[in-house]
C-alpha cells in the first residue's frame, strides 16, 4: 500500500443513518450523514468506494452492550464487503478515538467534535450547531471524521494497535 495514497472511507454505522467521511491522505474530501432508506448499505458503501477509489475502510467498533442485532448485521455487511473487495478494514472503539485525539480520555462526544473542528476549522459552524441540538444528528459525522483521522495516523505511521482484517 506504500505506492498508493491512503484513501479512507470512515463509517460510523447506525440503523437509520451512517456517518461518513472520506479522506485522501490527510485531506478531508467528503463528510455527511447519510440516511439509510431505499438503498442497501452495500450500495451506499460501493458508491463511495467507486467514486473515490477507496483502499481502506474504517468503522466504529460496536459496544457489545449498546448495539442491536440489526446494527451488528450492518457492520458485518460492511466488513464482508471490505473483505470481498480486498480493502483494508479497521475498527476503532469510541475510547480509542478519544485516546488518540483528546489529551484526556474522559472527554465526551462534544469534546471529540471540538477536537475534530480544531483540526478542520471549516467544520466549526456545524460543531456549534450540533452542540445546541437537543437531538444530536451530526455527531455521527464527527465520529466518522475522527475515525478517518485515527485510521490514517495508525496506518501511515505503522502504529496500528487494533486487529487489521484483510482477505
Amino acid at each position: 500500500m506504500t505506492n498508493k495514497p491512503l484513501k479512507i472511507l470512515a463509517i460510523n454505522p447506525g440503523t437509520r443513518y451512517l456517518g461518513i467521511a472520506v479522506f485522501i491522505g490527510t485531506e478531508l474530501r467528503d463528510w455527511a450523514v447519510r440516511v439509510i432508506k431505499g438503498k442497501s448499505i452495500t450500495d451506499c458503501v460501493t458508491d463511495y468506494v467507486n467514486q473515490y477509489e477507496i483502499n481502506v475502510i474504517a468503522i466504529k467498533k460496536l459496544h457489545a452492550s449498546r448495539s442491536s442485532k440489526a446494527l451488528r448485521r450492518i457492520t458485518n455487511e460492511i466488513e464482508n464487503f471490505a473483505i470481498k473487495q480486498k480493502l483494508d478494514f479497521h475498527e476503532y472503539s469510541i475510547n480509542e478515538l478519544k485516546e488518540n485525539l483528546l489529551s484526556e480520555t474522559l472527554g465526551n462526544k462534544r469534546i471529540l467534535m471540538e477536537a475534530v473542528s480544531e483540526r478542520y476549522p471549516f467544520l466549526m459552524a456545524d460543531c456549534q450547531k450540533e452542540v445546541k441540538n437537543k437531538n444530536p444528528y451530526f455527531v455521527r459525522m464527527f465520529e466518522a471524521i475522527a475515525l478517518g483521522i485515527v485510521c490514517f495516523n495508525a496506518v501511515d505511521t505503522g502504529t496500528e494497535k487494533v486487529e487489521i482484517k484483510r482477505s
